[in-house]
């Protein structure tokens, strides 16, 4: 991509995910749509995550213009030894990691002031903002605040947290989110309604710099694993998919995958990896049972996938939505309820199956998967030359070059 619009030389920024996978990855796609816009990224990152990188600083290794500043999780008393991602752990450790973070606001303060060229605004998921839109302040630079799940779902997801008596937290987030230079929303245009449009986000923040830059094409690169080492390789997962026929009578294949055992003890969250005994040896031959990182896109965009039932996180919608397949929706958690409002109840484009445990699927609904398509086309459209993802990437990456000096 020819960068000769840019009118600035290699503005730099600094990018903080939330230490999980499905945050760390879609900020890494759009650094990566910056870098190929002229921008110099800083990711920020703590040793064991470090890895999620690796594709990222492959695919830009003869340039400068993705780097890394690697520091270490300073510990907390509340957290399990060695916990630096909140696939560590449950979510009832979030504040534990959210106090832990916090803590990196000196070591990268000290880091800014010895820098030669220090950047010209932090990019930060939203769930770091008690303590990134500070530190921006203090540094004298701007807050652009990445939103990598549904931006409707933060008064329901967040306010669970008041009941561990930590009620600053939903406040404060919220207010310096909104409080930020800019917000990049994990989403587009197209994707929305009335309802559910970025007109309110622009009334809140009360400034126009709000940018829908999804679907972002996933950072592939040849010899590096998508999200880290998968518990099983990308090749045998589709080599087992290559054996599958879509219209076979012995029942329905599928691939379960299953979120790898903890390192903390039983708590009232409950296991949320147990597989029943022996079913892997029930199922064998037609049922995979994966425990722990799965390349999940790659695994929907294969032609024998014909649907999702997936729990409606974020990043799993647009893994389903660019797949092309028919999305089954099982929400279980508040956030994955507002996704499930925007592509069941406002879309029409998803068909859904549970709730709890109480329902079943409606096969007359099955007609659904023709909006589903006509939302995947949208999507696709987006992320093309021209489209309303692309455009957005585009002047984000002007925008961050008018902030240098």
């Amino acid at each position: 991509m020819s960068i000769n619009w840019m009118s600035k030389k290699n503005p730099h920024i600094l990018a903080i995910p939330w230490p999980a996978t499905g945050h760390i990855l879609p900020m890494i796609d759009a650094a990566h749509q910056l870098a190929l816009r002229g921008i110099t990224v800083t990711f920020a990152v703590t040793p064991k995550n470090l890895y999620y990188l690796n594709p990222l600083m492959s695919l830009h290794n003869k340039s400068t213009n993705i780097q890394t500043l690697v520091v270490p999780l300073p510990s907390h008393p509340s957290l399990p030894a060695g916990s630096e991602n909140m696939q560590d752990v449950t979510q009832d450790y979030f504040l534990y990691m959210v106090e832990a973070s916090s803590q990196l606001h000196d070591p990268i303060l000290q880091w800014f002031k010895s820098h030669p060229c220090p950047p010209v605004a932090i990019l930060t998921d939203a769930m770091n903002t008690t303590w990134t839109h500070p530190l921006a302040s203090v540094l004298g630079i701007k807050t652009i605040s990445f939103m990598a799940s549904n931006q409707y779902i933060a008064s329901t997801v967040w306010s669970r947290y008041k009941e561990m008596k930590k009620e600053f937290f939903n406040g404060e987030m919220l207010h310096n989110t909104i409080d930020s230079w800019g917000l990049v929303l994990n989403s587009f245009t197209e994707m929305h309604t009335k309802s559910f449009g970025f007109d309110a986000f622009k009334a809140m923040a009360k400034h126009g710099r709000v940018w829908g830059v999804s679907p972002l094409l996933p950072v592939q690169a040849a010899g590096s694993e998508r999200g880290g080492p998968a518990a099983m390789p990308s090749h045998e997962v589709l080599a087992w998919l290559d054996s599958c026929d879509a219209l076979e009578k012995c029942g329905v294949r599928f691939i379960w995958a299953v979120k790898k055992p903890g390192k903390v003890v039983e708590n009232e969250s409950g296991d949320q990896s147990v597989v029943p005994a022996g079913l892997a040896d029930r199922v064998a031959g037609r049922g995979l049972v994966i425990k722990g990182w799965v390349p999940q896109s790659v695994i929907l965009k294969h032609r024998a996938v014909g649907s999702y039932l997936s729990h409606l996180g974020w990043g799993s919608l647009f893994d389903g939505l660019m797949g092309g397949v028919l999305l089954l929706t099982w929400p279980m958690r508040p956030d994955h309820f507002m996704n499930k409002q925007l592509i069941v109840d406002e879309l029409g484009a998803a068909i859904p199956v549970c709730e709890g445990l109480d329902t079943v699927p409606d096969s007359a609904k099955v007609a659904q998967i023709l909006a589903w398509m006509k939302i995947r086309d949208k999507a696709l459209n987006a992320a093309k030359q021209g489209g309303s993802a692309y455009k957005a990437l585009d002047d984000l990456a002007t925008q961050i070059a008018n902030l240098a000096p």
